[in-house]
């Protein structure tokens, strides 16, 4: 899923300098900067200039496909309650010893409450288009958890396929998903609109924004 963390650390600073544009939405410089601070944050030492810009444009590119899956889910009717939202919005408060710890963090995040609604609707309504459309399918066969142990026994320590198949079968799920994910990103950059920032916003192709070809 899409963590709620990634989208707190995207705040839209307005009148900041657009990198992006998904369809007409704009990608900003500081959500991609607050992105890499959440990645290098508590690293005992500064990214050198090169990872700096590696990562920069990795979250980049991880906006550009969340806005792109965000805008497929309205598409496609997806939407979530009001109550849904203020349920995920208490969990993140309660995992703060007090109100005011919840405060501080929301603030250094630089989203509003207004703000922090409106990125929760989008984190929550992602991952329902994850979870109904695009990993609807996806399988683990009955026996690719033996077979990955049989074929990393060494790498695994050598311990009981018992102990471990939970364990397997939740990673190799995860990959699936990972797949699958990737896939259907794929298929809706390929008629989606993405202007680099210093080119001016342009519409998709009539009735194809937010919706995968069909295969």
């Amino acid at each position: 899923m899409i963590a709620p963390t990634l989208l707190l650390l995207a705040a839209l600073a307005a009148g900041d300098t657009v990198v992006a544009r998904v369809n007409g939405t704009p990608i900003t410089a500081a959500m991609v900067n607050q992105v890499v601070k959440g990645v290098i944050a508590g690293r005992p030492a500064p990214p050198s200039s090169e990872e700096l810009a590696k990562l920069s444009d990795a979250a980049r590119t991880s906006l550009i496909d969340l806005e792109l899956l965000y805008q497929a889910a309205g598409a496609q009717g997806i939407r979530v309650s009001e109550a849904r939202i203020d349920a995920e919005i208490a969990r993140s408060r309660a995992r703060f010893p007090k109100p005011a710890d919840y405060d501080a963090a929301l603030k250094r995040s630089g989203l509003t409450p207004e703000a922090l609604r409106a990125e929760t609707r989008k984190t929550l309504t992602v991952n329902a288009l994850l979870e109904r459309v695009v990993w609807k399918n996806v399988r683990v066969a009955p026996d690719a958890a033996q077979r990955y142990y049989d074929a990393n026994r060494a790498a695994l320590g050598g311990k009981p396929f018992a102990t471990l198949k939970p364990a397997i079968e939740l990673t190799l799920r995860d990959e699936a998903r990972d797949a699958a994910q990737a896939a259907y990103v794929a298929e809706l950059r390929k008629s989606a609109k993405i202007d680099s920032g210093n080119a001016p916003a342009s519409d998709p192709p009539a009735g194809t924004a937010g919706v995968p070809p069909a295969r």
